[in-house]
Order: C-alpha cells, then sequence, then structure tokens
C-alpha cells in the first residue's frame, strides 16, 4: 500500500501511474507492465490492466481488496526473496515496488494498524471468542453477523489476536442509544490456516 499523499497513484487502486514490471519468476524475466485502470467518472473502476506487448488483459479482481471508500489495494499471495506474487502467479520486485513509494504490509499487520474502520466482524460461519489463543480454550461466546462489533489489540499469539467484543441490540448505524448488550474480551483466531482474514468491515461507512 502507498504512504498517504503519493500523487503517483491512480484513483482508485493503489497502484502507480508508471505501472508496475510483472515478472514470470523471482529474478526471472520481465513480461510487461501491470497499469492502474482509467476512472472517467461514468463507472466505479478498480484494478489494473495486465499489459504485455500490444495485448492488454485486465487483472482478475481477486488479485485486490477494497481497504478505503473506492479504494483498494493490490494483494501478494508468496513472497520469495525481494520479490512478492500476486493472485494471478505474476511477481513483482519488492525494490521497484518500495522505490514507488508503496508500502508491503502482512495480512496480521494490516488488519491491527487500520483505525478508520467501524469495527471489525466475523465471516460466515462465525468466530468462536476465547478465553484464550488456542482451540483447547473455553469458548465464551460465538460471534456472528454485525451486532457483534470486534476491536482488536496488538497482542498476538500466532494467527491469533487478544479484542474486545461488543454485542449490540441493534447496529451503531441505526443511531439509537443504549445499544451494547455486553462487553467481553478474549481471543479470536484473526487469520485462517491459509493467512487470509477471518473478519471483515464496512469499508464504504454506515
Amino acid at each position: 500500500m502507498p504512504k498517504p499523499g503519493e500523487s503517483s497513484i491512480s484513483c482508485c487502486t493503489y497502484i502507480p501511474s508508471s505501472g508496475l514490471t510483472v515478472y514470470n519468476e523471482p529474478n526471472g524475466e520481465p513480461l510487461g507492465k501491470l497499469e492502474p485502470r482509467t476512472f472517467d467518472g461514468s463507472e466505479e473502476v478498480y484494478g489494473a490492466y495486465l499489459k504485455v506487448g500490444q495485448d492488454s488483459t485486465i487483472l482478475d479482481y481477486t488479485n485486490f481488496h477494497m481497504i478505503g471508500y473506492e479504494v483498494t489495494a493490490l494483494l501478494y499471495v508468496d513472497k520469495q526473496g525481494a520479490f512478492v506474487k500476486t493472485h494471478d502467479g505474476y511477481w513483482l520486485s519488492v525494490e521497484e515496488l518500495e522505490s514507488k513509494e508503496l508500502i508491503l504490509t502482512t495480512w496480521m499487520d494490516y488488519l491491527i494498524k487500520k483505525g478508520d474502520v467501524l469495527g471489525w466482524y466475523a465471516n460466515e460461519p462465525g468466530l468462536n471468542l476465547r478465553a484464550g489463543p488456542s482451540t483447547e480454550n473455553t469458548v465464551l461466546a460465538t460471534l456472528k453477523g454485525d451486532l457483534w462489533e470486534i476491536t482488536l489489540t496488538e497482542e498476538v499469539n500466532g494467527l491469533w489476536c487478544k479484542v474486545t467484543v461488543k454485542q449490540y441490540r441493534e447496529h451503531p448505524c441505526s443511531g439509537g442509544e443504549d445499544l451494547v448488550v455486553q462487553t467481553l474480551t478474549g481471543w479470536v483466531k484473526l487469520l485462517a490456516d491459509e493467512q487470509t482474514p477471518n473478519v471483515w468491515n464496512y469499508s464504504k461507512g454506515c
């Protein structure tokens, strides 16, 4: 993800207007470039084109994650040396990413450090809130839906994170008062075994 204020980033996706070189493998041969799609105001446009020679194809949406209002970031699924791999199997140079003021971050760090969210909520079919960071610990509650708001702490253990949870009668966006049923503290398995988030948030706000 880019540093705030980076003027070379396109409107709706964190890929520089100058593009990013795509490689066939770590330290391999350049295949082409990723270039951001153009936003003309007539439709929502996210993502990027993969340009190889005269050919241009739209990179699959699974390569991106919405991290803010109308803004997406490019995902990577593997890192080998100074290269990272996209969902579609292409490789990008870490050196080039950093030279263009893009920041590599893990899912754990991203979730914990992202502060401008209404709250995190458990993916289906739900998450168990436990007394400790293991499935051997007691289940304190099962978190399902957006009436269980999860606030993350910086205390982690492997794929687990210590959290504070509020259960609501109605979602806070309803504007009601005295909505909190109970507040609990415990641990959730924040990341799945494949290192993807077990939580989601309203990226566009209420």
